[in-house]
């Protein structure tokens, strides 16, 4: 059995936008995970540019995505994801929103997935899948 698919916000937006690594998301939306910061983040970045912020989110939800809480579990692993960041490049550090949503995944021990190839370089105990 595979480990269960968290998508982070740069996934999301790839596909809602049909951007290079879309056609990676197709197959697993309809399992796929959701952090509630991320999909406040998809929401956001889509009602900023259509409009339509509310209508993705209820359409995502409905198409089979699951959005998770984030509480204690997850934020207690924040401040270790956090240490990573000292492994990387000053450009590329984490922001609060990216530290929490790898922290779910590794508290939930799930795959995590993005566009953002800095992620790559961390030294997580769980896989990272990169759409692009």
């Amino acid at each position: 059995m595979t480990a269960p698919v968290l998508l982070d916000a740069s996934c999301v937006l790839a596909w809602l936008f049909e951007e290079p690594g879309a056609e990676l998301i197709d197959p697993v939306l309809s399992t796929s995970y959701i952090t509630a910061v991320n999909m406040a983040e998809v929401i956001t970045k889509v009602e900023r540019l259509t409009g339509q912020g509310q209508g993705c989110a209820d359409d995502l939800v409905e198409a089979g995505m699951t959005v998770i809480p984030v509480g204690w579990q997850e934020i207690s692993v924040v401040a270790s994801v956090r240490q990573q960041e000292l492994t990387l490049p000053r450009t590329a550090a984490l922001s609060l929103g990216d530290a929490l949503c790898i922290s779910v995944a590794v508290s939930h021990q799930m795959e995590f997935w993005t566009a953002d190839r800095t992620w790559a370089h961390l030294d997580l105990p769980i896989a990272i899948s990169l759409i692009r």
